[in-house]
């Protein structure tokens, strides 16, 4: 009998060994389903209903995507929305690493005050952002209109309006970006700089030809995260010109138009909004993730 036991005991601490990892990970997996598999599941189903969020749905196919489409502010929102993802990205992407760059040299002193400085308005509530952008671009008394002496409709000009909005994203960007900027240059090895000048490469020379090669996965990182991030876009509109529950037609964004519908209790309408928004995010970053990863697949 004592040989059996002891036969079974390690047998069972195999199996104990084996069953460990996944009950470490089945609160995550849990959660995940209910928390992201379930509600996704559940908005595509909804998509294909006409639903007010009592009494029973009623199945319409595809009537709320050609609703969507022939939405009053639906084009508007998209155009919105690809602008204020095309306009800023590049800017934001070539500020950041700039800076992380100039951070990370050697003949910059004080990285530790200037490293949370350049973070800072990451973190800063995104109501304050936009209420200290409000009064820079404000048209009577505004920083930028007093400092001109001018009188330039930035709240109010429907382009203007837009370039608003747009530098606001960048100035909370940027500190984000940075930082995972910052996390990359510190992957490449001392070693290979110092090999490059003793080379003969120039300041110039190393970060186009070392730095910027070898912080293409950091780039693609980066790239992907900002477009998925604004495309959707939706507190920075609403923030500097919302009067009401909504921002203006010429600044809303598509999420806008999701969040109008569930209000509404129109929440097919709304699932549909969420599922269109979600091919655009996907497509848009399989093109970039093709874009900037071809020249690794060699």
């Amino acid at each position: 009998m004592s040989s059996i036991s002891n036969k079974r005991a390690p047998n069972s601490l195999a199996l104990w060994d084996k069953l460990v990892p996944y009950v470490f990970i089945a609160p995550f997996i849990i959660s995940f389903v209910i928390f992201f598999v379930f509600p996704s599941v559940y908005s595509f189903v909804l998509s294909f209903f006409r639903y007010r969020g009592y009494g029973s749905a009623t199945f319409v196919g595809l009537d709320n995507y050609i609703a969507l489409f022939i939405y009053p502010t639906f084009w508007t929102a998209v155009y919105n929305t690809l602008f204020y993802w095309i306009v800023h990205i590049i800017p934001v992407m070539a500020i950041s690493f700039l800076l992380a760059v100039a951070v990370n040299s050697k003949l910059v002193k004080w990285k530790g005050f200037f490293k949370p400085v350049i973070f800072l308005p990451q973190i800063t509530a995104a109501v304050a952002s936009a209420l200290i952008f409000k009064v820079i671009f404000a048209t009577r008394y505004g920083v930028i209109n007093k400092l001109l002496g001018t009188q330039i409709f930035f709240l109010e000009d429907p382009l203007l309006m837009k370039w608003s909005v747009v530098a606001l994203i960048l100035w909370r960007a940027i500190g984000w970006y940075f930082v995972i900027y910052m996390a990359g240059l510190t992957t490449i090895s001392d070693e290979i700089q110092e090999a490059a000048t003793i080379d003969g490469a120039n300041a110039a020379q190393r970060l186009w030809h070392i730095t910027v090669p070898l912080m293409r996965p950091i780039f693609l990182f980066a790239f992907m995260m900002d477009t998925i991030g604004s495309l959707k876009i939706y507190s920075e509109p609403l923030l500097m010109f919302s009067t009401g529950m909504d921002a203006p037609t010429d600044v809303i964004p598509i999420l806008s138009i999701l969040t109008r519908n569930i209000n509404g209790g129109n929440f097919g309408l709304a699932s549909a909004v969420g599922w269109v928004l979600f091919v655009m995010i996907l497509l848009v970053s399989l093109i970039q993730y093709k874009a900037l990863r071809g020249g690794n697949d060699e």
